[in-house]
């Protein structure tokens, strides 16, 4: 069975959100055992940096602004992806939000 791609979005050296989305990206790989890919996409590229894609669907931001727990298990759901550690994802997402924002 082949699973679906995580890609994030990255700047170029990455900063504050693009880091988190790695964050997200580490913990979602050891949830759903999934691969990550880390783009720094060119103008060329259909997606801007920084983001996250899971199966190819873009996790918009429902601010506008950050991914925050809620936009990522809302694509999570929609392409479908299962597991049994998914119990706690969203805690587990939400401290690393929590933590960035102690950096600010």
């Amino acid at each position: 069975m082949s699973h679906p791609a995580l890609t994030v979005l990255s700047n170029n050296p990455p900063g504050g959100r693009c880091k988190l989305y790695i964050q997200y990206a580490q913990e979602l790989s050891r949830t759903f055992d999934l691969k990550i890919n880390v783009v720094c996409p060119d103008e060329a590229h259909i997606h801007r940096a920084p983001g996250v894609l899971i199966a190819d669907t873009p996790v918009k931001p429902a601010d506008g602004v950050i991914i925050d727990p809620d936009d990522i298990l809302q694509v999570i759901s929609k392409v479908g992806l299962h597991s049994d550690k998914v119990v706690g994802l969203h805690e587990r997402l939400e401290e690393l939000v929590e933590e960035m924002l102690k950096g600010l």
